[in-house]
Order: C-alpha cells, then sequence, then structure tokens
C-alpha cells in the first residue's frame, strides 16, 4: 500500500508540473543550438497565433524577432548566452503568426550537452505590452510600418557610426604602418590588418545599403563603362585570396560584347564583389569562375548574362530560397564556421530588383554552387580613351603659406591626421573639440579646417556655424570629418556652412584629394599647378605575340612616394631585389618540377606585381603551374611558358635597375 500510494502521489506531481508549464502566466519555450524551437507552452502558443504543429522543428526563435531584434540577437544575446550560460531580462519585439508584436522580457538558460552543438536552451517569455501600452496606442498599421523602417535606419546608422569612428583609426594607422620599413612577417600582419578592416567597412557599408534601398532611396545611375575592364579589376581583387586558398580564379568574356556599354557600373560591381566573396568563402578546393555571355542584342541595346561558379560546399535544396533573405544562410552552423550576416545575396537580389532583373541560383551539396542573372544595359559607342592617372599637387615651394586646423576629439585620429600632413610638409594645429576649434580661429589664421561632427563642449555643426558668424578677414575652407552617412545629414552641413565632406575611415589619397581642391582656391596661390602623371611603363611584346599588357607600370609607386625621390628609389631597388629572391625561388621550383611551389610563389609575390602592376608575370607563373600539374585538359607548352616566364623576370628586374628616378619626379 505504501508503495502504491508513493506511485499515486507521483503522478499527481508529474501530472500537476505538465499543467503548470502549459498554463502559466508567462511563455516557455525551448530551442537548440541553432535556434530550432522543439517545445513550447500553451500561454505562449495563444500570444503568438500558432498551432503546435505549425511552430515545432519548424521555426527558430530569431524568426520571431523583429529586424533589429535578429541583428541584437546574432551579434550579442545568442554569444553572450553562449559565453556566461544564461541572459537574464533582455527586452524584444515579439512578431505574432499576423506579423503584429508585442513587447517582451525574455530569460534564458543554457543546458550543457555533449557537445556545443547537442546544448540546448531553454527561455521563459513575460508580455510586457501593459507597461508599453501607451506606445501602442500611437500606433496604427501604417504609421508602425513608417516607424519601423525608419527605427531600423537610424540604429543602422548609429552602429556604423560608432564602429566607423575607431575603424578611420585602424585603417589610418594601417596605411602609417604600411609606409614604413618593415620585414617580411611585419608586412604579412600590416596586410592582415588592413585588409581585416576593409572588410569591417564593406560589413558596415552593406548594413547602410540595406537600410537605404528598403527606404527606396538607391537610384540607378547610367555612365558609359568598360565591362572587361571591371571584371579584370574584380579578379585582380580576389586573386589575393584565391591564391591563398589555392584555388583557381578567373574569368571568361564573350567577345561579341562591346568595348562599352552604358549603365551603373557600381551596382553590377556590388552585385559580383558579393557573388566572387561568397564563392571564393565557401570553395576550399578546386576553382571559382565568372562568365560573362552576350544574350541578346538590338541596334541600341544588348543583354548580358552573368554567372558566378564555384566547386565550393553548395547549398541544400531546402534552403536555395532563404539565402536571400537579410540576415539569412544556408543554416547557423554556416553563419558560425564561416562567418558573415547574409546580407550580401539579399542587397545583390534587390540591386538585381532595379535592374528588373532576379537572381537564379543552382547548387548540389559538396560539388559547388552557380548565381546567374541578366541585365539589360545601352550600347555606347563612342570610343573613350584610358584615363590618365592624375595627381592633383600644389606646388611644394607654396605650401609653407598653408595652414591647417585639425579639430578631433579622437586623439588616435588626431595622431593619424597629423602625421598625413607632416608628410605633406602641411603646417596644423589641432583642437579637441569645437569651443577649441573657435578659439583657435580668433587668435590665429587657418586656410583650411579638418572639422569631427560629433566632439563634447560645442559639436562641429555649432562650431562651423559660430566660426562663420566671426568678423573675419578671409574664411577659412571648412571640411565635415564623419563617420555618419552624408546623405542623413546634408542639410545640416549646408546650413552650417561647411564646404564639403570627408567620409570616415579615409585613406590618405581620400584626404589628399579634397584638401588638394580647397587649397588650390586659396588667395595668394593662384600659381598652384596641376602635375600629371603619365603612366610610366615598360612594355616589349613577345616575338609573334600580342598579349596587350605591359611588363610592369610604376604610377602606383610614383603616387605613393608623393613626389619625393628618396622614397621612390627605395621603392624601386626593395623590388628590383625582390625579384631577383622571387627568380631565385622559380628556378627551385623549376628544379623540383614542384606545382605547389610556384603557387606559393604567386602568392609570396601578389604584393609586389600589385605594386608595379606586373600581371603578365602573374599569368605566366599560373601557366607553369598548370604545366607542371601536367594535366591534359590545359595543354601548356611548358618549356615555352617557362622560357617567356624567365624573359618575364629578367625584363622586370633590369627594367626597374635602369629607372632614372630623378626624371620620373620632375
Amino acid at each position: 500500500m505504501k508503495k502504491q500510494t508513493s506511485i499515486y502521489k507521483d503522478t499527481r506531481v508529474y501530472e500537476s508540473a505538465e499543467e503548470l508549464y502549459h498554463e502559466a502566466p508567462c511563455g516557455y519555450i525551448s530551442f537548440t543550438s541553432n535556434g530550432t524551437i522543439y517545445n513550447v507552452n500553451k500561454t505562449l502558443l495563444g500570444w503568438l497565433g500558432y498551432k503546435s504543429e505549425e511552430v515545432l522543428d519548424k521555426i527558430k526563435i530569431q524568426d520571431l524577432f523583429k529586424m533589429g531584434g535578429k541583428i541584437f540577437f546574432e551579434t550579442h544575446f545568442f554569444p553572450l548566452i553562449r559565453i556566461q550560460g544564461f541572459a537574464n531580462e533582455i527586452n524584444f519585439e515579439i512578431k505574432k503568426k499576423d506579423n503584429t508584436t508585442f513587447p517582451a522580457l525574455i530569460n534564458v538558460k543554457e543546458i550543457k550537452g555533449l557537445t556545443v552543438n547537442e546544448n540546448r536552451y531553454r527561455a521563459t517569455i513575460f508580455d510586457i505590452t501593459d507597461r508599453k501600452k501607451y506606445e501602442q496606442e500611437l500606433l496604427n498599421s501604417k504609421i508602425k510600418a513608417e516607424q519601423s523602417s525608419q527605427a531600423k535606419a537610424e540604429f543602422l546608422a548609429t552602429i556604423s557610426h560608432e564602429i566607423r569612428t575607431p575603424l578611420n583609426a585602424i585603417l589610418g594607422l594601417g596605411n602609417l604602418l604600411a609606409k614604413t620599413n618593415l620585414n617580411v612577417k611585419q608586412k604579412e600582419y600590416s596586410d592582415i590588418l588592413r585588409l581585416s578592416s576593409e572588410n569591417l567597412l564593406n560589413l558596415i557599408n552593406n548594413l547602410l545599403d540595406l537600410s537605404k534601398m528598403e527606404a527606396q532611396q538607391v537610384r540607378l545611375e547610367k555612365k558609359p563603362f568598360a565591362l572587361r575592364r571591371l571584371i579584370e579589376s574584380l579578379v585582380h581583387t580576389f586573386d589575393a585570396k584565391a591564391n591563398e586558398k589555392k584555388i583557381q580564379l578567373y574569368s571568361e568574356v564573350d567577345d561579341n560584347i562591346p568595348g562599352y556599354i552604358h549603365g551603373d557600373p557600381i551596382k553590377l560591381t556590388q552585385i559580383l564583389t558579393n557573388l566572387l566573396g561568397n564563392a571564393i568563402k565557401f570553395t576550399c578546393e578546386g576553382f571559382v569562375k565568372i562568365k560573362t555571355d552576350l544574350k541578346a542584342k538590338t541596334e541600341n541595346k544588348i543583354q548580358l548574362h552573368f554567372v558566378v561558379e564555384d566547386s565550393g560546399v553548395g547549398i541544400p535544396k531546402d534552403k536555395l530560397e532563404t539565402i536571400f533573405k537579410e540576415f539569412s544562410q544556408a543554416n547557423y552552423e554556416v553563419s558560425l564556421e564561416y562567418g558573415g550576416t547574409g546580407l550580401g545575396l539579399s542587397i545583390s537580389q534587390k540591386l538585381l530588383q532595379l535592374h528588373n532583373s532576379k537572381m537564379e541560383v543552382a547548387s548540389e551539396i559538396g560539388k559547388g554552387s552557380s548565381f546567374s542573372f541578366d541585365i539589360e544595359y545601352e550600347v555606347f559607342e563612342n570610343s573613350i580613351p584610358q584615363p590618365k592617372e592624375i595627381y592633383e599637387r600644389v606646388d611644394p615651394d607654396l605650401l609653407g603659406a598653408v595652414k591647417v586646423l585639425v579639430v578631433e576629439d579622437n586623439p588616435v585620429n588626431i595622431f593619424v591626421i597629423s602625421e598625413y600632413l607632416k608628410d605633406w610638409n602641411l603646417e596644423f594645429q589641432s583642437a579637441e573639440n569645437g569651443q577649441e576649434a573657435i578659439e583657435a580661429v580668433k587668435n590665429d589664421k587657418f586656410d583650411v579646417i579638418l572639422m569631427d561632427l560629433h566632439m563634447p563642449v560645442i559639436n562641429g555643426f555649432e562650431a562651423a556655424s559660430t566660426i562663420r558668424n566671426l568678423n573675419l578677414d578671409y574664411q577659412p575652407a571648412i571640411l565635415a570629418l564623419s563617420a555618419t552617412s552624408r546623405e542623413n545629414i546634408q542639410k545640416e552641413l549646408k546650413r552650417a556652412g561647411i564646404d564639403d565632406f570627408i567620409s570616415k575611415p579615409f585613406g590618405p589619397n581620400d584626404l589628399y584629394k579634397v584638401l588638394s581642391h580647397y587649397i588650390k582656391k586659396i588667395p595668394g596661390l593662384a600659381e598652384s599647378v596641376i602635375i600629371e602623371n603619365e603612366d610610366v611603363t615598360y612594355s616589349e611584346e613577345y616575338e609573334n605575340e600580342n598579349t596587350g599588357k605591359e611588363t610592369f607600370n610604376l604610377a602606383r609607386f610614383i603616387k605613393m612616394a608623393n613626389n619625393k625621390p628618396e622614397f621612390l628609389k627605395k621603392f624601386i631597388i626593395n623590388t628590383a631585389k625582390s625579384f631577383e629572391d622571387y627568380l631565385g625561388d622559380f628556378e627551385k621550383a623549376l628544379a623540383k618540377e614542384d606545382p605547389v611551389l610556384i603557387s606559393e610563389l604567386i602568392h609570396k609575390s601578389t604584393m609586389s606585381v600589385y605594386y608595379i602592376q606586373a600581371d603578365r608575370l602573374t599569368e605566366l607563373l599560373r601557366k607553369c603551374e598548370l604545366g607542371l600539374e601536367k594535366k591534359e585538359n590545359h595543354n601548356i607548352d611548358i618549356e615555352k611558358t617557362v622560357k617567356k616566364s624567365r624573359k618575364e623576370f629578367h625584363k622586370i628586374i633590369n627594367g626597374l635597375k635602369e629607372v632614372d628616378v630623378d626624371v620620373l619626379i620632375e
């Protein structure tokens, strides 16, 4: 009897607990490590308007959040839970089945499994509608949609500003570091620093682009551009990353496509950049190819078919549609392993919608993916010459008369800008806020003011407006420095009397370009000149071969030297020595008949090749690599290619040694 009584009591407790779980005044929900919901109580189902079969194993917890909530969940909330095992009273807006929302406080506890992927999570959700009822009563469906869009835009703008400010310092220091004498390992670290900063900047720009597109602020432009040059530039940009992963990256452009077409090259570049970046990211071996075909042609218009194909990991068939949604990837494990926010494809699809087009995708797990789309362009018949590199240079003898005031509350940014100004022999003074800037202008004359907009005491807008109202003999040029998108502050810039805007983060070239424009307008500097540096080219075609590519080009070195012969001479001497070392590595690889050593040489020489634009050498080295692999489908005459490669090496080395630096700088 005692045993039966014990069993009876246990059963009553179990039933009571089950009933308490489902009828509790708060919501209970359980989910897996990728967010999939596997248990939920009746209370929460009632709030959401779902039946249990519509939720269990079909919906992820992040699908219940609005866009801002998704961002916060992926970047802050879930990582915090993984670190400390719990998170308490976090405010989220929860979406119901009918897409209405209610405010909630969420508490989550992690239940450890044998592995990270086997971890489980239990959450309690409290409806705090009554607490925020006054907010709900102010909204109707149309206003709610508009407010949601505006809140998201402001949220993204705030994030971008907060990240861009320190990122400006990181990029600036990276540029300054790259100009110093570095050993091989330090140079590698410097390159990684700059590349990582640029990747972060791309992410921020993606967030802002998404916000602008949803606010319908993006418009297509129309201007002539050379498609082949655009694609060659993209391939060159991604070459280093492809080489690092030892995958082949190449392009094919239909010969029937005209040299110049009329359309929006920026949007096309953005689409292809997203696709190529993803293809390389998800490909561990094999190839990535970008192909462009002429699909249709009339007298004035052409339709082009673009394909970016890879031999990567592939995408499950049931995920092919979701990858185009914001902040979505094929699965949660993909996000953990490869990173990213899932914005690239969504942005690309929206950009294609502006072109009245749509992205198509075909994929097979383990065999790769193919992304394709069509765009119609106008044919541009006129011939456009290759533009010269033009460096706007103020006569160095006149720079002593120019004085710059740097107004910036971030000491690292002051240091970076100061180093740039020292390098250009410009006299400068700094101020840490708007009040100090106003006092400095009262006590001294400045020709240009570099004004940060967000500062303590007095911000940049107010400081600029005050300076404009001072009784000065000469009004300086005021150039705003800000991480805020220009479109969002255009009216304030004009109202404050600010002449121009430099977006953070900026490199030395960005700053110099705007500075030189306004310095040339300064009274008394009418003698200032623009020096046009023609491309310095050493080009000798092979016998019976017209590749159309030059051996090397010193335009980038001339620009980096900033009109200083000693810098240019050092660049050229070091580069010549590097190519002598590369030639030695090439001969060792040939002696061992090892294609891997050729691949390592291509990777090792990437930056040196980039600076002198010796792309033809890289193409020859790739042919040597393929020839040594003895693959029948490549059909490469290895002996002829090796001979051409040696000849190219010697032309570069001898050409660099024969350069007259003084003539180039004149």
